[in-house]
């Protein structure tokens, strides 16, 4: 008790806290963006009524467009141009790995509060990168269990061809093939974000005949 009575006090910055967002701001992704946002936003307002450190916390958002050398180049900008103190994104798993690597060598806090891809705080992880919510190994395991109830041996992987996509089938996989040693990849189809015609890929997979 005493030790913390004595305990020095955290001393006050003298500039606004500065935080820079980076994020998908358009297209269809958009959507969990401005959720993710919207969140920060209410949180932000609430912190700022009594300030932290004896200043505020301000923020500036980038788009990200959903491509990882963009996310890769905002991050940057706001590092070196923007001068901010914490970098938070970002919906897309592929560009919070960039970034990841990023701020490791520049040494500033990545908050990530939306991608899920386990590298990111796994086999990538390092002191530097924070995740507030589950990632694909957690839901893999989860998908492996239920799957390892069901009587299907053959199986067919299908998805958006990028980070999460593979992350999160490749995680279901593996532990599926932990539980049940019988089942078989029989094939893999996957097909760029947005595509619109998925025709071929469907005939692909009724024509292999999988069990799921």
């Amino acid at each position: 008790m005493s030790l913390v009575a004595c305990a020095p006090a955290a001393p006050k910055v003298e500039r606004p806290i500065k935080v820079g967002i980076i994020d998908c701001y358009s297209g269809p992704p958009a959507v969990y963006a401005e959720d993710a946002l919207n969140g920060f936003k209410l949180a932000l307002e609430e912190i700022n009524k009594e300030g932290v450190l004896g200043t505020t916390i301000e923020y500036t958002t980038r788009d990200t467009k959903f491509k990882v050398d963009i996310g890769l180049s905002m991050a940057k900008e706001l590092v070196m141009q923007e001068k901010v103190d914490i970098l938070v994104g970002t919906i897309s798993s592929g560009v919070a790995l960039a970034v990841s690597d990023y701020v490791k060598e520049e040494k500033v806090p990545f908050i990530v509060w939306i991608s899920k891809s386990e590298k990111i705080t796994g086999a990538k992880g390092h002191r530097y990168v924070f995740s507030t919510g589950e990632n694909t190994a957690m839901a893999g395991k989860a998908g492996g269990v239920a799957l390892a109830k069901k009587p299907y041996t053959k199986y067919w992987i299908a998805g958006d061809d990028y980070e999460y996509g593979h992350a999160i089938a490749d995680a279901a996989w593996r532990n599926l093939q932990a539980l049940k040693a019988d089942v078989e990849l029989i094939g893999e189809s996957w097909w760029k974000v947005g595509e619109p015609d998925l025709v071929p890929y469907l005939t692909a997979i009724m024509g292999a005949k999988p069990d799921a």
